[in-house]
């Protein structure tokens, strides 16, 4: 007698056996057992077993340092895999790199999150470092044969806080000066165009056009994954985007990228950024801060929504409507036009 499924239960004389298939291949065993309840019992405890990847096979010896080596060779921006290496080196190799991929569990992870929030993380940072990992997972359990047959719960906490961080026109003139050479004109171009971080260091001078006013991003480098076209903003952007096309030209003709230093393509630039918000007297300004800032000043231009969009690459109206914060002086200038407004 057979029963047909995920597991074959077949006898042999007067013993019950089943029969499942692990990585393509059958794998045979005996219940010792003349009771076929015994059988059903056995096939599922295997069942569960080729479901957590530890029936055995290749599967069953994956190390998670491998899962982490295949993401980050996988199909992300340059920019994005920079940084997922920096958190995979500092933080997840050392928590789950030797661990099996069958053995990580919820509770592992729940563990990481108290170690590193103990350690000064916030809960999104963790969120952040976890997706990476679970990335790794996902990606695995698609391959073929899959590297692991299960993906583990990733529990993510909910991000309270939400930044409402942004640069007034005061502090952006002395956070430009502040800036060394090398990322005042990347400054500049976030500020006024929302364009995001991994977006801009990946402008090549190929794709700007200073006579027409314009900077074409291609989609292999956005994030919707869609072209679009950047305008250069008349003033500082025009003007610095202008003498870093003529420094380059004179200087290291060869460099392709508009964001360097000395011809070399930035790839990080923390230090400098973190010394030059202390000396401008915004210490807790991040980079992403520029893009709230954006569609807040394309807002106050009475800039259109799709087009605030199209400039920014914001895909959705709920994302693009996270930036627009209300300040004092959103409300001063509602009060001052209320106040124009004639009555009926």
């Amino acid at each position: 007698m057979k029963e047909q499924g995920a597991g074959t239960i077949y006898k042999r004389g007067n013993v019950w056996w089943v029969k499942i298939h692990q990585d393509g291949k059958p794998v045979y065993q005996s219940s010792k057992s003349v009771v076929r309840g015994d059988a059903v019992k056995l096939r599922n405890k295997l069942l569960g077993k080729k479901d957590r990847g530890e029936l055995g096979g290749a599967g069953a010896r994956i190390h998670i340092n491998e899962l982490l080596d295949d993401v980050l060779k996988s199909d992300i921006a340059e920019s994005t895999r920079y940084i997922w290496n920096l958190v995979v080196t500092k933080h997840l190799r050392p928590a789950f790199g030797k661990l099996k991929a069958s053995s990580l569990t919820t509770d592992r992870m729940k563990q990481y999150r108290a170690k590193r929030k103990a350690a000064g993380a916030s809960d999104a940072t963790v969120n952040r470092e976890l997706t990476i990992l679970r990335n790794a997972f996902n990606n695995a359990r698609k391959t073929s044969p899959p590297k692991v047959y299960v993906v583990p719960y990733f529990s993510m906490v909910e991000e309270t806080t939400v930044r409402q961080g942004f640069l007034t026109d005061e502090q952006y003139i002395k956070l430009r000066d502040a800036l060394p050479d090398e990322l005042r004109v990347l400054f500049v171009c976030a500020y006024y165009t929302g364009v995001g971080k991994s977006e801009l260091l990946s402008v090549e001078w190929d794709w700007v056009d200073l006579e027409k006013g314009e900077i074409s991003l291609p989609a292999h480098i956005t994030k919707t994954k869609e072209g679009r076209t950047v305008p250069i903003i008349p003033g500082d952007m025009q003007k610095f985007l202008t003498a870093a096309k003529k420094q380059r030209d004179e200087n290291w003709p060869d460099s392709k990228y508009v964001f360097n230093r000395s011809g070399k393509r930035i790839t990080d630039f923390r230090t400098g950024w973190n010394k030059a918000v202390v000396a401008a007297g915004v210490p807790d300004l991040t980079f992403h801060d520029l893009r709230r800032t954006a569609v807040r000043n394309m807002r106050r231009a009475n800039v259109p929504q799709v087009v605030r969009m199209a400039i920014s690459g914001h895909k959705t109206t709920s994302m693009e409507l996270r930036y627009n914060i209300v300040d004092g002086e959103d409300i001063a200038i509602a009060k001052k036009l209320m106040g124009k407004r004639k009555r009926q």
